[in-house]
């Protein structure tokens, strides 16, 4: 495709731009002169139409791209080697808050790998963890990719797995049904969910049709490991010559440890009894009375009313918490992998949730002293890639206590999504842990969505951003060389 001269905008100490604008010239008649850079306070440049050169070209160091796309996850890690920079793509996603920049920036993504990817690590099968696999079928097509990583639920072989993802299945989807049939404009968000796992998966738990035939249909047949917590991957051969190590920390292998409660809890998430939604029983039917059965003398219509009102604003509802159980059940088998390069280590955690975070940090569901290697992991690390878009319940306070003061996050969210999504307590936390090197995807404009002020400035000299033109689509990214 043909692409439009770029102009590029910077703040961090040496931007993608600036290293393109470094190659040579192709020979005219007369030497072309180069347009000077405009400068500004926030980082962001624009390469021209098609399909965007390798902004950045070939980095010195690692490096970690993460791309905007809306609520979900597209992050490209690149690693440094002999024969040239190795690709590792860790989910491509979007369910809510859509900047209708996916494709663009998968394009993006192709022209920068040459559509060539040693590894792809799908986290989970949530929309905005595998959508863009589907949305960009004709792109991802023509990629050469040498191995795939997906959690032990994505096995079609094991039979556990199989009947675990059918039992959300159901459940979301009648959840799904339920909320159509109500149609209240509160329940947007967990409309959002249950369509966050119906979107990637069919009713009968099978993954649906188009993002992970993309997956399985690339060419050659790359080979598909499914990792558990504690077992030992298998690395294409250039990152292992190129010094790169790589342990699976999630998820567990424990129905518990995911579904953090008992049996009776998976009973209730199977049962269809609930499914008209309202709100919970608290007492059993011989002690159910209907409003009218009421003298008037002993509570009135207003009392009655009043009643109502307050027990409603206080009470849980049945469609809601069955949305919630559902969608954490999926978080909760996100596949965590840390990854060392030389004296450098990086953490990728899906979107783990509580029971896969307290396999890694305790051992159990009930521990509270930090296992000897968890704490040595985490004291020592370098980059961290939040956890479930900034979620309160997949960042642990002990997990995040535990961390090396200093070291740099990432994440990939959008206000408004879902409540309190980025929790902003934990996103303060987690920016003075990092000594403000945190960075935002919506810190950077992409597709229809300018920076979001609330989201704040990205933090300078420590993250290169950039918005180049694919077509008529800004794409937008941040990178973090390590």
């Amino acid at each position: 495709m043909a692409v439009r001269k770029a102009t590029k905008k910077k703040t961090a100490k040496k931007t993608v731009a600036k290293k393109a604008r470094k190659a040579p010239a192709k020979k005219k008649k007369a030497p072309a002169k180069k347009a000077p850079a405009k400068k500004t306070k926030r980082s962001s440049g624009r390469s021209g139409s098609g399909t965007a050169p390798a902004s950045g070209g070939n980095p010195a160091g690692l490096r970690v791209r993460m791309y905007r796309v809306g609520f979900g996850d597209f992050f490209l890690f690149t690693v440094p080697a002999a024969s040239g920079p190795k690709h590792i793509l860790i989910d491509c996603g979007v369910h809510s808050k859509d900047t209708h920049s996916i494709q663009a920036a998968v394009s993006h993504m192709a022209a920068e790998t040459g559509k060539q990817l040693a590894l792809i690590i799908v986290t989970h099968r949530h929309a905005d963890h595998v959508t863009g696999f589907s949305k960009c079928k004709d792109v991802f097509k023509d990629f050469k990719v040498e191995r795939i990583w997906m959690s032990w639920y994505e096995n079609p072989k094991d039979a556990k797995a199989l009947a675990i993802q059918a039992n959300i299945a159901a459940v979301a989807t009648q959840v799904s049904h339920a909320l159509a049939a109500r149609d209240k404009p509160e329940d947007e968000q967990y409309r959002n969910m249950v369509g966050n796992i119906t979107e990637a998966m069919s009713a009968t738990g099978t993954q649906n049709p188009g993002a992970f035939e993309v997956l399985r249909g690339f060419p050659g047949n790359p080979p598909i490991s499914y990792y558990k917590a504690g077992d030992t991957p298998e690395l294409p051969q250039d990152l292992v010559d190129a010094g790169l190590d790589a342990q699976i920390l999630g998820p567990p292998d424990s129905n518990n440890m995911i579904k953090k409660t008992d049996s009776s809890k998976e009973e209730y998430l199977a049962s269809e009894a609930a499914t008209e939604g309202g709100h919970i029983r608290l007492f059993s039917p011989p002690f159910w009375v209907q409003p009218g059965e009421y003298s008037s003398d002993v509570l009135s219509k207003e009392d009655i009313l009043a009643m109502q009102t307050r027990v409603a604003t206080v009470q849980p509802d049945t469609l809601a918490a069955r949305a919630g159980v559902a969608n954490n059940l999926i978080n909760n088998q996100s596949l965590v992998t840390l990854f060392t390069f030389k004296d450098k280590t990086l953490l990728f955690a899906g979107d783990a949730q509580w029971g896969n975070w307290a396999n890694f940090l305790f051992g159990s569901l009930t521990g509270t002293t930090l296992k000897a290697a968890s704490k040595a992991i985490l004291g020592n690390l370098d980059f961290y890639k939040v956890g479930h878009h900034g979620s309160t319940n997949a960042t642990p306070k002990d997990a995040l206590a535990a961390m090396k003061d200093g070291c740099v996050a990432m994440c990939s969210t959008a206000i408004g999504a879902y409540n309190e999504v980025p929790r902003d307590a934990l996103i303060t936390a987690i920016d003075q842990k990092t000594h403000h090197q945190l960075a935002r995807s919506d810190q950077v404009e992409a597709g229809n969505a300018k920076p979001d002020k609330d989201a704040g400035a990205l933090p300078a000299g420590v993250f290169n951003a950039s918005t180049v033109m694919v077509g008529e689509v800004p794409c937008g990214f941040i990178d973090y060389v390590v």
